[in-house]
């Protein structure tokens, strides 16, 4: 708590007014309290805080909070997971939920679908479909990545053609040495040579070739 600066000899809750309550509740006269300098910014930045750390908040409020103490405090990820408590990666889990559609976002904070349910959902096309579909078949959360995996899009192979000049090199060297060879050259020109044997004959070859040359 801070003082107050609209009455003299009276006090401000910045932070814990929830347990405050919960005290009057039991009916209990007196609780520990700390009271510290802080001016409108600072208080408002504690109790921030202080209701991100709630039990009873659902993904997208917590998710909420911590993107209102980078927006409007200059946090970056880490420090907010230092200062709420939770790691990182938690942290940047639940910013990535305010990603999704604003549908699957209703889903949650409904608590139809879970936080386990919708990270699943973040970067797909087709979220919606699939917490629709989730919702519907009642699906656990490795039934939903799984579905999921049905519906994300194969990544790209991409083929590399071999310059013909270094095929004819390749087939130059396996006509003298008798063993196969394989030129990878990258577009910095440098890259790696291959020889595979099949046995030590071939082994010895290669060796007596390079000694005679070099």
């Amino acid at each position: 708590m801070r003082k107050s600066k609209e009455f003299n000899a009276k006090y401000e809750i910045v932070a814990g007014e929830r347990r405050w309550l919960a005290s009057q509740n039991a009916g209990l006269n007196e609780i520990p309290a700390v009271v510290i300098e802080a001016d409108d910014v600072k208080a408002l930045e504690f109790a921030i805080v202080e209701n991100v750390q709630r039990s009873d908040l659902n993904p997208i409020e917590e998710a909420a909070g911590y993107k209102k103490l980078m927006d409007d405090f200059g946090y970056d990820q880490e420090k907010v997971g230092k200062f709420i408590g939770k790691s990182r990666a938690h942290i940047a889990n639940c910013l990535r939920l305010l990603s999704l559609p604003k549908e699957v976002i209703d889903f949650i904070e409904s608590g139809k679908i879970t936080q386990g349910h919708a990270k699943v959902l973040v970067g797909l096309e087709n979220a919606n479909l699939l917490a629709k579909k989730i919702i519907e078949k009642k699906l656990s959360v490795r039934q939903a990545e799984n579905l999921a995996n049905l519906f994300k899009k194969p990544k790209k192979i991409k083929l590399i053609s071999k310059d013909s000049n270094l095929r004819e090199l390749e087939s130059i060297l396996i006509n003298k040495l008798g063993i196969r060879v394989s030129i990878n050259n990258k577009k910095n020109n440098s890259g790696t040579i291959s020889f595979n044997y099949k046995d030590l004959d071939q082994l010895n070859k290669l060796i007596y070739v390079i000694k005679a040359n070099y």
